[in-house]
């Protein structure tokens, strides 16, 4: 305990920070939160230590609040050792925690809006997202700022739906919410078969002996993995512990919701990007009074001041959305397990196809593994078979409006899948095609002076979107248009490979009286227009679904009894070492969406190397024996989970700047023992937003004390203003 007039280091939640001294004004906690100025400007920080600047007296500035609200001694231990392995500063990570900017100021008057759901106003797309946007908030008013940030439109689509009486003005003060209604209690509606019980008695025996433990809850799709960890959520919760369940956010769906409300009785307090101003401080506000004890959120939810946290459920522990890379690089998963182990908590990782990190933990005796072999209820797994292109060329076809001299356009999809296809429409059933691949055609060329359409900001080729009639870019959102002529000759242009928008007009072609709907982060922007294309889905309204790997998050279509992977070699021969692993993942969850009702499900899978170890494992069903020999290869190259890597990317607006501080940096680059720093190297996307990029990889065996000895090497560089380094421990993106 510090008293009033006591000099304490304050951690603000700044990127260039590691804590400040200042001089109490009232009594504090460790971990107690605090306001104060740095350099005139506001911050709410939270007391770290003993002052230790050795700074004179009158020249330490005083605390202006102390709040009775703070973090555990835990909590702190956690943004320290987060710091350590990420390299992120401790105040960066503070961030994180500290991300609702009035969290701690009174509530304020503005100008809110409410929707109209009455009005006859015609519905564009923009005024559609801005329902959207209401609806995934409640119907809550809204500001004019939050309307724009989430529904993602102009101010002046806002200002239209204003005069036109589609958003009405309403003045409310904003104030903390009554969380009253979640309050949740044991409905006692689900039975669990054998093997979800064991599961869930033995989770439940760790969280009542205490103590940190993981479990990794390895089920098949469709097993009942959720009702497992709903039990030991209500098991935790009804001891007086906090629960977080974080899942990637388009799992988001109404179908969880639902099944989580009719398991406990009351909605879930969700937490997720697309929230108001408001309802964020409302939620951060709750949590740290202990008001809400469990949250449904994506990977941010982590971050949240919780009291008493007793429980983290990772959902999907294996995707790929759980690393962070814009505010600082970190893999929320492993955050998690950092967070339970040093708070004394059990953690489970939920997963049918459990990343390689995780199985070798589980190898290594560190987690304790819960398998669940069958799907719930006594639905079959599907068939799962390959198509070999060589041999099944697909058919050509013409669409309305080509004359009838034109050439036929090249299919994408083979005999066999349009027989698959033709069968299951005919039985009353749904299909689902499945290629990775947003728009029409990923590459717009002319093929007579070879011109390729390429985004002026980025070093990547544009993407022909049909239904917009625009070129896009795919990494900063570049929209141009689509040339009628070469610009550089005067010449056709062509439009090569294929997008789902491509397989839709095939599709139409060749099924003309099936009903079909596209799903990318093109067509569905919100969690509403998922719901209601979902919704759609268990209708029958849709016949055939085409989408990237959206499908692939746990939705539960009892109808759907045949998935065609329109392109299943897409992802098996990129430069990452995780490529085999994440496509192995990716076809095995698309594939687990087939027969999950009565009826049983096939799984097609196109390829040109049928022979490949990762299509044949997944063919086989043989999932460990795959992941059994992916990594004895990476044991042998010395790759993560059996060796460790840390990524430096150095980006400038100037290739000359960056070439020169690169050369610095090699230049004093360490040398150790058993590590090997290679590079620098032109990124494989060498330009992004106008910043050109450069890499450094520094690689060392497991055990090698790889953050330390890389702080060690940033400390001795000076980093001029107009250059960005950032550091991207265990890297998932490689680009």
């Amino acid at each position: 305990m510090f008293n009033a007039g006591d000099i304490v280091k304050v951690l603000i939640p700044n990127v260039a920070n590691s804590g400040y001294d200042y001089r109490l004004t009232a009594p504090a906690e460790l971990g107690s939160f605090v306001r104060v100025n740095v350099m005139a400007r506001s911050y709410i920080g939270v007391v770290f230590g003993v002052g230790d600047s050795g700074l004179p007296p009158e020249k330490i500035k005083n605390t202006t609040d102390v709040f009775a609200a703070h973090l555990s001694v835990a909590d702190l231990q956690w943004i320290q050792k987060m710091s350590e392995w990420t390299l992120m500063t401790p105040g960066a990570v503070l961030r994180l925690i500290v991300n609702v900017p009035d969290a701690f100021s009174p509530p304020r008057q503005e100008q809110l809006y409410e929707y109209n759901f009455n009005t006859s106003a015609r519905m564009t797309s923009a005024r559609q997202a801005v329902a959207d946007a209401f609806a995934s908030n409640d119907n809550d008013s809204m500001s004019a700022s939050d309307i724009q940030n989430i529904a993602h439109v102009s101010g002046a689509v806002v200002r239209t739906m204003i005069q036109h009486g589609i958003l009405i003005p309403r003045n409310v003060r904003i104030c903390d919410a009554d969380f009253s209604q979640y309050k949740y209690h044991d409905t006692g509606v689900v039975c669990l078969n054998t093997e979800q019980a064991a599961a869930a008695n033995e989770i439940g025996t760790s969280i009542a002996h205490g103590g940190f433990s993981v479990f990794l809850l390895d089920g098949i799709t469709g097993s009942g993995k959720t009702q497992v960890y709903f039990d030991a959520a209500w098991r935790a919760y009804s001891r007086g512990a906090s629960v977080l369940l974080m899942m990637p956010e388009i799992a988001l769906t109404a179908q969880f919701m639902s099944r989580y409300e009719h398991r406990f009785g009351a909605p879930p307090v969700v937490w997720h990007s697309n929230l108001t101003a408001s309802r964020r401080r409302q939620i951060w506000r709750g949590v740290l009074r202990g008001e809400i004890r469990m949250v449904v959120g994506t990977r941010s939810a982590l971050f949240l001041p919780w009291q008493n946290l007793g429980l983290i459920v990772v959902d999907e522990e294996h995707d790929t959305s759980y690393k962070q890379e814009d505010m600082g690089n970190y893999h929320a998963r492993d955050m998690a397990v950092l967070r339970a182990k040093i708070a004394g908590f059990p953690i489970v990782l939920a997963s049918a196809t459990p990343s390689a990190e995780t199985l070798q933990n589980v190898s290594d005796g560190k987690y304790r593994r819960l398998r669940l072999v069958s799907r719930f209820g006594g639905a079959t797994l599907p068939t799962i078979e390959t198509i070999d292109m060589r041999q099944n060329r697909p058919e050509s076809y013409s669409v309305d409006g080509d004359s009838d001299d034109a050439p036929r356009r090249s299919g994408y999809l083979s005999p066999i899948l349009c027989d698959a296809i033709r069968q299951t429409l005919g039985d009353g059933h749904q299909v689902m095609l499945f290629i990775n691949r947003r728009g029409f055609a990923p590459i717009v060329q002319c093929k007579q002076c070879g011109w390729v359409a390429q985004c002026p900001d980025c070093s990547v080729g544009m993407t022909y979107h049909k239904q917009m009639g625009k070129l896009m870019c795919h990494i900063c959102g570049r929209a141009a248009p689509m040339p009628s002529k070469c610009p550089d000759c005067g010449n056709e242009v062509s439009c090569r490979g294929a997008g789902l928008e491509k397989i839709q007009e095939e599709i139409s072609a060749k099924f003309p009286s099936a009903r079909t709907a596209l799903v990318s982060s093109d067509t569905i922007s919100s969690r509403q227009a998922l719901e209601r294309l979902v919704h759609k889905m268990e209708s029958g309204d849709i016949d055939i679904i085409i989408g990237t790997q959206i499908l692939a998050k746990g939705h539960h279509f009892p109808n759907l009894t045949l998935v065609g992977a329109v392109d299943a070699d897409m992802g098996l021969f990129g430069t990452d070492f995780r490529a085999a692993e994440h496509t192995f993942q990716q076809l095995f969850q698309v594939a687990g969406r087939a027969g999950r009702g009565d009826a049983p499900g096939r799984v097609l899978l196109q390829t040109y190397q049928p022979e490949h170890p990762v299509l044949q494992a997944i063919c086989s069903s043989n999932r460990d024996a795959f992941m059994e020999s992916d990594m004895n290869a990476r044991r042998a190259a010395g790759m993560p989970p059996y060796g460790q890597l840390i990524a430096i990317i150095v980006e400038s607006q100037k290739e000359q700047v960056l070439q020169k501080f690169c050369s610095d940096m090699a230049a004093c680059a360490p040398v150790a023992d058993g590590v090997k720093i290679m590079g620098p190297i032109i990124a494989q996307v060498y330009q992004i937003r106008n910043w050109y990029r450069m890499r450094f990889l520094v690689a060392g065996g497991a055990r090698a004390m790889l953050q330390p000895l890389v702080a060690r090497w940033m400390a001795k560089l000076r980093v001029p203003a107009n250059v960005r380094v950032k550091i991207d421990v265990n890297p998932q993106n490689f680009s």
